[in-house]
């Protein structure tokens, strides 16, 4: 017996009930309304038949005043033979229970566990049971259908109902089997009478193919030599490409070497221009005192004229002045005319050796400034040279990592072909 045992709660007349199930025929009997197509109902719901009195909806079938309703199946799992019938669970008997509730939401719960309907049908057809067979669970109103069938139809339901539908199939296939067998002893004799035709071909394909291992022998033999003269071609690439590495960093060894030559000669110039610039900031600041006493020199010797100017004027007798002059002399003796005439004089000597003093500056700082942009232009080339240097440097240091990888792309192509030819 399939089915061992149904539990209902909540469903249609049931408030709660178990209904135990013992192999061979069980009957069900009671008075009209006492629950015995309830109970067939809840078995089809329970195992998702897809017949279940359509006229209702599954929510109807809730007992009236709750919310939800639960049926549910205990299978039997019992060992036939060494295996279970679901082999997946190790226990005798297995949960299946549908759930109904009043918002429209049924879901089906194997071994206390959400499952789909097709989970469902997976477990029954491993039980050898399709719940849509009207022979499974006939309801009241299915006779009616099950008579309009044809016999073809009603004998493949039964067929299915007691399991005979592996031995249709297997009877189809045995029958088929025949059916080639006959063919196949027709097409034997057809084979037969080719049999000759086809030994005298295959002796011709015979000589053809130890003439063709010759061919492959002598190919073999070609083949090899061919794979020995890769590897010598790929070591003689690799020979020119250490070459060229080695050429390639002795020139980056000379370039390294002249960087640093230009870098010293860079610093000293640097240097130099540093002390020039020293050097013309002191001419500069000598130029500037020289100037400022020109500058003093110039202005004494205008204001000792303008004394003088003004000495001639005072003198003259003619004037007031020259009786107040004769009575105080001692403020006057200073105003002499030859004494600042002397002054004047040696003014415009101190006015020469300045003069002189500041064109000798004027040489020495055309000489420096000329001096400077010399040392200069050679401080610049000297950067330009290095700037130049460090380009051909990095040109040469790309250069020789292209090179390494070709290097180590030959080696391992030189690996590959010497495995190969060994």
């Amino acid at each position: 017996m399939l089915i061992q045992e149904v539990i209902l709660e909540n469903f249609m007349s049931y408030t709660y009930a178990r209904v135990p199930f013992k192999h061979g025929v069980n009957v069900i009997c009671g008075p009209n309304g006492s629950g015995k197509s309830s109970l067939l109902l809840a078995i089809s719901v329970a195992l998702g038949q897809s017949y279940t009195e359509r006229s209702r909806k599954l929510s109807d079938l809730i007992r009236w005043g709750k919310d939800q309703a639960r049926v549910t199946l205990i299978l039997d799992n019992t060992k036939k033979g060494n295996k279970r019938p679901i082999p997946k669970f190790n226990k005798d008997q297995i949960f299946l229970t549908r759930v109904l509730r009043r918002d429209g939401q049924y879901w089906f719960e194997f071994e206390n566990c959400a499952a789909t309907k097709q989970d469902v049908q997976r477990l029954l057809s491993k039980l050898g049971v399709d719940p849509d067979n009207m022979l499974i669970i006939m309801h009241q109103n299915m006779v009616e259908q099950f008579t309009v069938l044809s016999q073809q139809e009603k004998l493949r339901m039964v067929e299915a109902a007691v399991g005979l539908e592996p031995y249709r199939t297997n009877v189809l296939e045995a029958q088929k089997k025949l059916t080639r067998i006959l063919s196949q002893e027709e097409s034997v004799g057809k084979l037969l009478e080719s049999a000759e035709q086809t030994l005298n071909y295959w002796r011709e394909q015979y000589d053809r193919y130890q003439e063709k291992k010759q061919l492959q022998t002598k190919r073999r033999f070609l083949e090899r030599e061919l794979a020995w003269a890769e590897v010598v071609r790929r070591e003689e690439t690799i020979k020119e490409l250490e070459d060229e590495k080695k050429k390639r960093q002795d020139i980056l060894n000379q370039i390294d070497e002249e960087t640093k030559s230009v870098k010293e000669h860079l610093q000293t110039k640097q240097n130099e221009v540093e002390k020039l610039k020293s050097e013309w900031k002191t001419l500069f600041d000598e130029r500037l005192s020289l100037e400022r006493e020109k500058a003093g020199s110039e202005a004494t010797i205008s204001l000792c004229e303008q004394f003088l100017k003004e000495m001639a004027i005072l003198e003259n007798p003619h004037l007031q002045l020259s009786q107040v002059m004769k009575e105080t002399p001692n403020q006057f003796k200073l105003l002499k005319s030859d004494n600042l005439k002397e002054l004047v004089q040696n003014f415009n000597q101190q006015l020469s050796k300045l003069n002189t003093e500041i064109s000798e500056n004027q040489t020495k700082t055309k000489n420096l400034d000329e001096e400077i942009d010399k040392v200069s232009s050679q401080f610049l080339e000297s950067r330009i040279k290095l700037a130049l240097l460090q380009y051909r440097s990095e040109n040469v240091t790309a250069g020789l990592e292209r090179l390494e990888n070709e290097l180590k792309n030959a080696k391992t192509h030189l690996n590959e072909s010497v495995e190969k030819a060994e």
